[in-house]
């Protein structure tokens, strides 16, 4: 090749310029899979070091927030950009969507009747599958047609997720949703009469299988769904999917609602295989442990007969709260701040309090969301004035804590410790198996404890904190400790307090 090239002047120019093409190309190439490469890592994912927490840009990220009744997506009447900035107004960086496989009617939770976002008006629901030219919907309108994508419902969740990014929220997905009983799943596009393939299941207790590999043809639709909505979703980063919604209620047998869940769970893994990018997948109530679920989703405090939270915390999965009891009707708002402190304090990394105050007619929520968020807000702030990843839920470091009381403690000894204490009904910091505790009822009267924590020798400092002001009481403390035990006087407080400890 020199010789020929060395011998003909014009030669070596057209090799010389395919060279630098050749070399252009290939940093382009490089260029393009490097941008690419670090674009995925901004993808919502487990922290490398704490796979109790999660990442997000490169940077961890506790979520935190007080969501509407997930119909943001399936009703059309619903404004998920008024919303939006409700939340990040008040500083929360979370909503939960589901995608319309589940509906509910206008009386499926009477005292909401069409204020419930999951119930639509009729002619409201946006649902994957665009309507048919057949009437019959059980909810007025036309039919739906299966064979069918409704490119109106992927451009309206494509805008959601880029606002909720803008804003910087993470959307948890929830693709699927325990039917609870035969006249709730008639909603369900994924229901006989209701789409004109007439693909489902109709017959008593039909809705029990929904979660189930017992009917091939609508697992292959529901497959279908999943793989398009995956598909279409690859690009957004402040997204992770959740499998299905309480799948275990109402059921007698969970074997067939887990063999179900792997099948979804697999179908999302080998779907996203050849896509740029990678989400995480949640798992309520069913499959914990299963490597294919990165977070462990629960609702409520306790469960009877569902793993306590501190056998959660082995599994080494974040550990999602995606539901409690809602605020305006069930909890106030001092509940839910106790509520959601005891959570993230215990370890959590995912907290959603269920808001009904956000509806079709007042998307940013009423009077009351102000006073949970900012509560929220507060947390936030707290928590993240440590390196929580290097942390852990540390209790065999408290030595005695107060009486008819909860204590939680993050520590990475020697360094850092992050201690909440609140008193409320019940005063169970691990409820016996068997035992249901669907809420916390905080006790707003006046208190002064004392605890003992073991510490490292060292240099430390400590400063309560009010978890209803967001405000630091009196000033850091700061003693010089030989390694073994050091006693803590609480100042007066009504409900709940906190304190930062760190080492120097």
């Amino acid at each position: 090749m020199e010789r020929q090239v060395q011998n003909n002047p014009g030669g070596r120019i057209v090799i010389i310029k395919n060279m630098l093409k050749s070399h252009v190309n290939i940093l382009l190439l490089l260029a393009v899979f490097y941008s690419g490469a670090l674009y995925s890592q901004n993808v919502i994912r487990l922290h490398p070091d704490n796979r109790h927490y999660l990442l997000y840009q490169n940077k961890p990220i506790i979520l935190i927030t007080a969501a509407e009744h997930y119909g943001a997506l399936v009703n059309t009447e619903f404004d998920y950009v008024a919303y939006l900035n409700a939340l990040q107004k008040r500083g929360m960086n979370y909503t939960r969507i589901f995608s319309g496989a589940y509906i509910e009617g206008e009386k499926d939770i009477q005292w909401m009747r069409y204020n419930n976002t999951l119930a639509p008006k009729p002619s409201k629901l946006i649902a994957p599958w665009k309507r048919s030219n057949v009437p019959g919907y059980a909810n007025g309108d036309n039919k739906f047609d299966l064979d069918q994508w409704n490119e109106d419902y992927f451009e309206r969740i494509k805008d959601i997720l880029k606002q909720a990014a803008e804003r910087s929220i993470i959307v948890e997905f929830t693709l699927f949703g325990n039917q609870y009983s035969d006249s709730v799943y008639a909603w369900s596009p994924l229901y006989p009469d209701n789409n004109i393939r007439q693909v489902g299941i109709k017959r008593k207790n039909g809705f029990l299988d929904f979660q189930s590999l017992k009917d091939p043809v609508l697992v292959a639709r529901q497959e279908a769904m999943v793989v398009k909505i995956v598909k279409e979703l690859n690009d957004f980063d402040n997204l992770y999917y959740e499998i299905s919604n309480e799948p275990y209620n109402e059921v007698k047998d969970p074997l067939p609602v887990d063999q179900w869940h792997v099948h979804i769970a697999n179908l999302i893994r080998e779907t996203e295989k050849e896509l740029p990018k990678q989400h995480l997948i949640a798992s309520n109530q069913a499959i914990f442990s299963n490597p294919l679920v990165d977070i462990a989703n629960y609702h409520y405090v306790h469960i009877p007969d569902l793993p306590r939270f501190d056998s959660l915390l082995l599994l080494n999965k974040v550990i999602g709260m995606d539901e409690t009891m809602g605020t305006l009707k069930d909890v106030d708002a001092n509940d839910a701040r106790v509520e959601a402190w005891d959570f993230i304090l215990h370890g959590g990394g995912i907290y959603n309090n269920l808001s009904w105050e956000y509806t079709p007619e007042k998307p940013a929520g009423l009077a009351g969301t102000d006073t949970v968020h900012q509560y929220f807000s507060y947390l936030q702030k707290f928590i993240s004035g440590f390196d929580y990843t290097k942390m852990n839920y540390s209790p065999e470091l408290l030595i005695k804590t107060p009486g008819k009381a909860i204590t939680r403690l993050l520590a990475e000894p020697g360094r850092q410790y992050a201690l909440y204490i609140h008193h409320s009904t019940p005063d169970i910091a691990e409820p016996p198996r068997g035992t249901a505790v669907w809420k916390y009822e905080a006790d707003t009267t006046m208190f002064s404890d004392t605890i003992t924590l073991h510490f490292k020798a060292g240099r430390y400092e400590a400063r309560w904190y009010d978890p209803s002001t967001g405000d630091w009481i009196g000033k850091p403390v700061r003693w010089k400790q030989k390694d073994g035990n050091h006693t803590f006087f609480t100042p007066s407080f009504t409900t709940d307090i906190a304190l930062r400890i760190t080492g120097k």
